[in-house]
């Protein structure tokens, strides 16, 4: 049964929205994967936006629970890249932060994230990539300075660091959150139905959703 409020936006007819979020819902605190691509960090995006979509109180109030797992997942052991690690983990914050899906301070809670970005030297990494190398990096570098929503005229990351940054990426643009999100959904699980299907942004059951979701 469809919670109330909940719509069925899909234009085919069919309930898909409805049935990769109870999907989601029932499996997703058992994968141990944090990341934006493939794991829980990504599915609260989901979860926020379809929130948002039905105007279901309950879905946000499921966002909040996942997004405080993620959080708590957060160690010193995950790597620092964009699609399993720490700055994939941080730019989706950030993303919920700027776009008002959650409130807070993000100098706070992305904190102890900046201190071990700055702890890699952006001029040695020689993996270019955006999933594990310096442009995912830079892009949630890019994230977190350009915040339209700072309290405080400092920022975060020392200027050492930024004009690091900014040498070393000088040829790496930064997208806009839709080109970003629209690079991860890009391609749509194969088989026979959700329950066959990953569960995150990438190649999963959020993916699609969000895809279902996005103007």
């Amino acid at each position: 049964m469809r919670a109330e409020g909940e719509r069925d936006r899909t234009g085919d007819g069919n309930d898909l929205l409805p049935r990769i979020a109870r999907h989601l819902i029932m499996h997703t605190s058992f994968i141990p994967n944090m990341g934006l691509y493939h794991g829980k960090m990504g599915i609260v995006l989901f979860f926020a936006h379809y929130a948002r979509y039905t105007g279901n109180p309950l879905y946000n109030d499921f966002a909040g629970e996942l997004l405080e797992e993620v959080y708590k997942g957060i160690h010193t052991e995950l790597p620092v890249n964009f699609e399993s690690g720490l700055c994939g983990i941080g730019w989706g914050i950030e993303y919920l932060l700027q776009n008002g899906f959650m409130e807070g301070d993000s100098d706070e809670i992305l904190s102890e994230i900046d201190t071990h970005v700055m702890e890699r030297d952006l001029r040695r990494i020689t993996d270019p990539s955006v999933r594990t190398g310096l442009a995912g990096i830079s892009y949630y570098i890019g994230k977190r300075i350009n915040n339209p929503l700072r309290k405080s005229e400092s920022l975060p990351f020392d200027k050492i660091y930024l004009d690091e940054w900014i040498s070393a990426t000088s040829s790496m643009p930064i997208p806009d959150d839709k080109t970003i999100l629209d690079s991860i959904i890009d391609t749509l699980p194969e088989g026979d139905g959700i329950t066959s299907w990953q569960l995150g942004l990438k190649n999963g059951c959020a993916g699609v959703g969000l895809k279902m979701i996005q103007p």
